[in-house]
């Protein structure tokens, strides 16, 4: 279980934002839900976080203009980007700003969670069971 890590979750649907919040309570995270980019650049000022987790295309912005927010403010944080709209091109341009793993839609709570409590030294595995889709942005940091 994590040391009460404090994770920002970021997403204009909020039936999503609950699906992952309840995945990382039950975890032993703390979780602050949001679902536009404002309430998240807020959200942002808090001290302590750990993650944060953010749908790259929602209504109220860009989850690019979240992970550059975060880059500046939190440099510590790491950052996992989500989307359903996912392409090689996307997935490049997050991690060139910082990303710390690109999240295809849908993906599960356990593949949310391997990324969470990764050892940085492990190797990637590739897609996990169900279709879920996952990228480190670090070769060396894959999934166990």
């Amino acid at each position: 279980m994590p040391d009460s890590a404090q994770v920002l979750v970021v997403d204009d649907n909020p039936r999503m934002v609950t699906v992952i919040k309840r995945w990382l309570v039950r975890a032993g995270y703390q979780v602050i839900g949001v679902t536009t980019v404002q309430e998240a650049l807020e959200a942002l000022t808090a001290k302590g976080i750990a993650w944060v987790i953010t749908d790259l295309m929602m209504p109220s912005g860009d989850g690019m203009d979240i992970l550059a927010y975060a880059r500046t403010h939190h440099p510590q944080a790491k950052i996992i980007i989500m989307t359903a709209f996912g392409s090689d091109a996307m997935r490049q341009r997050a991690f060139a700003h910082g990303a710390y793993a690109f999240l295809s839609k849908p993906f599960s709570g356990e593949a949310l969670l391997a990324i969470l409590t990764q050892e940085p030294s492990s190797a990637p595995s590739g897609p996990t069971a169900g279709g879920d889709q996952y990228t480190p942005s670090h070769p060396q940091r894959g999934r166990p």
